[in-house]
This record gives C-alpha cells, structure tokens and sequence, in this order.
C-alpha cells in the first residue's frame, strides 16, 4: 500500500468509500499517510442521522480536514440525512417507572406531566436542527450528486439560501425540504437545475407536494417516483396527474421517461368492510388505468401490506433503516429503489 502511487490510491478510496462514512473514518485511523491520501474521498458518501451532535461534530472534523487539504480538497458527493432515526425522537425517551395512578386527577396529573416533557424535549431538538442544518447544507449543497433526506419530527423555521446545482437524484421522506420552500425562491432561480431522479416518499403528517413547482424547479428530471401515494391531500394527488398526464397542453417535465408509483398500504383490517375499504378500492382502480393516459412509461408497484399496520405519523424505522440500505446500494452501482424501472444507469460519480 505504502508503494503505491498516490493517484491510484485516490481512486481505490473513491470506490471505498461509498457506505456512509464508515470506511472514512477506518481510513483515517490506518497512518498519517493514509490519512491525508485518503482525505479527498473519506467524505464521498456521508450517512448523519439521529442526533444534531453527530451533525455538529460532522461539521467540525470535515471544515478542519478542508483547511488541512494542500491539493483536492474534500467534497461531500452523497448525503443521507434523516432526523430521529433508530428511535432517539422525543417520543422514544425514556420515563422513569410510576405506580399506576390511583385517580383520575393523578392520571391527568402524569399525562400533563409527560405531555410538558415531550413539549420541552421537541422545542430543544427543533432549536439545535434549525441551528445545525441551515450550516450543514450551505456547506455540501453546490457538491452534491444525491440527496436523501428524512425529515420526520423537525419544525423548521429556517430557510437556506442555496441551490443544488450538481444533484441529480433526490430521495424525500415526508414532504418537500422545509428549509427550502420555492416560495422562498425570487427570480428565475432553478433550484435543481441537474437533477434527474426524484422520489417522493409521502406521510400522514408532510404537507401537500405541488408538482407543478417541481417541474419549474427540476426541468431536466427524466424518472420520477411517488411512494405511499394516496388520494389524499388532494394538491398531491391532483398536481402529479396533472404533469404525467398525456395532454397536448402538457409540457412539464420535458425529458421525462419513466414513473413509477407505489400506493399507500390498505386500511386496517377492522375497517375494511366500511367506507375506507369502498374508496381504497376505487383508487386502485383508478391508479391501474392511469397508465393509460400518461405521457410516458409507467409502473403501480403492488401496495405494501404488514401484518400490523404502522401506528403513528412517520414512516416505520424499519423502513428508513431499509431506505438507506438502498441508498447505499445505488452510490455503489446497484438499482437501488428503481429496480423495477427496467436498465438503470449507474448513480453518478465524481469526474
């Protein structure tokens, strides 16, 4: 290792370094030498999640290693950046041990209690995000060549001013960026002028996405993914048809070629014999002969049914965990979440 040429080595560390982080960090623990021939690619891919900290303490170490480069500086190429993840969200703290209450006024009493905990613990975290990731994405934005972001949980009331110039494949749980709204955004500014593959993982809880804005703001996007899509809210829902559809009119997403959409899972099974079962059927109906009248190709992947539905607001652990998995697979050549959209170009890398 230690004959090697050091261009070479750049190019085995570049390769290396595509799992988050974790081959970074090994490679800056293996000599001094290694350490600064492999500090151009350790930041390649970059997985923070569960805690500002991590993001706080990111920042840090990758500003100090870009004042230390001489020659390539570090560049963060693909971030995965999700809130809360593993359960360290408010609502996983633990609470000391009680007696079960003796009244109803000593009920009352806890759940006040917990209520006015989880309040103050939301409010701290809320404080440290919108501190954090404002400088975090000014940092990587104008680098970046995929994005995915999971935003769970965080009440932003901060906005970044900033673009994404280099992205080219977006992956968003829980709605648009909200440090980034295109309200926001004055003149004639392209936020994602690059960008080629956007997925949309929709919640309960993310406000309407409006793809209309999308296609001003992503005019070059040729595949395009909705997941957990439903009828409701009626913006989304609406907006999406609206610039897929096979209308002469049309001319959103000029370069699109293929979409792929995964419904929201059925209703639980104890309301499946009411209304909600009647009018989950007549979506998938209507989601089956949507091919029809589109512009391009189009895939309804078969909804995903659990033994248990999820109880709460957010996407399940479970499936995050399982999402950055194949964001790992896709910065390492792999289809990631497009495996079903036929031949897949390998995820873009640096030049």
């Amino acid at each position: 290792m230690d004959k090697l040429a050091v261009e070479l080595l750049d190019h085995i560390f570049s390769y290396a370094c595509t799992d988050g982080g974790q081959t970074g960090c090994a490679l800056a623990l293996v000599s001094k030498r290694i350490r600064a021939t492999s500090r151009p690619a350790r930041f390649y891919s970059v997985a923070l999640y569960s805690s500002p900290t991590k993001i706080e303490k990111f920042l840090y170490a990758y500003e100090r290693e870009c004042a230390r480069s001489t020659d390539a500086r570090p560049r963060v190429r693909h971030l995965w950046l999700s809130y809360h993840e593993n359960g360290q969200g408010p609502s996983a703290m633990p609470t000391a041990p009680t007696k079960p209450p003796t009244s109803r006024a000593e009920f009352l009493a806890i759940l006040q209690r917990r209520t006015q905990h989880w309040r103050s613990a939301q409010e701290n975290l809320d404080e440290q995000y919108n501190r954090v990731i404002p400088m975090l994405v000014q940092t990587v934005a104008a680098d970046l060549y995929s994005l995915a972001l999971c935003q769970a949980r965080w009440r932003s009331s901060s906005v970044v001013d900033c673009a994404f110039p280099r992205l080219q494949e977006l992956t968003l749980i829980g709605g648009d960026p909200s440090f980034l709204p295109f309200s926001s955004v004055g003149g004639d500014a392209v936020l994602y002028p690059s960008l080629r593959r956007l997925h949309h993982i929709l919640t309960p809880v993310c406000k309407d996405v409006n793809f209309l804005s999308w296609t001003v703001h992503a005019p070059a996007l040729t595949h395009l993914r909705v997941s957990r899509l439903d009828y409701c809210p009626h913006t989304t829902f609406e907006t999406f048809q609206q610039v897929i559809g096979r209308l002469p009119s049309n001319h959103q997403f000029k370069h699109l070629e293929y979409i792929m959409v995964l419904p929201h899972p059925p209703p639980a099974s104890d309301l499946q014999s009411g209304l909600a079962a009647v009018a989950y059927s007549q979506f998938l109906q209507h989601l089956e002969e949507l091919p029809e009248h589109v512009k391009v190709p189009m895939t309804i992947l078969q909804p995903m049914i659990k033994r248990r539905p999820h109880q709460g607001t957010d996407a399940p652990p479970e499936c995050i965990v399982h999402l950055r998995e194949l964001w790992i697979e896709r910065i390492e050549g792999g289809p990631g979440c497009w495996e079903d959209a036929g031949v897949v170009e390998p995820a873009p890398t640096a030049a």
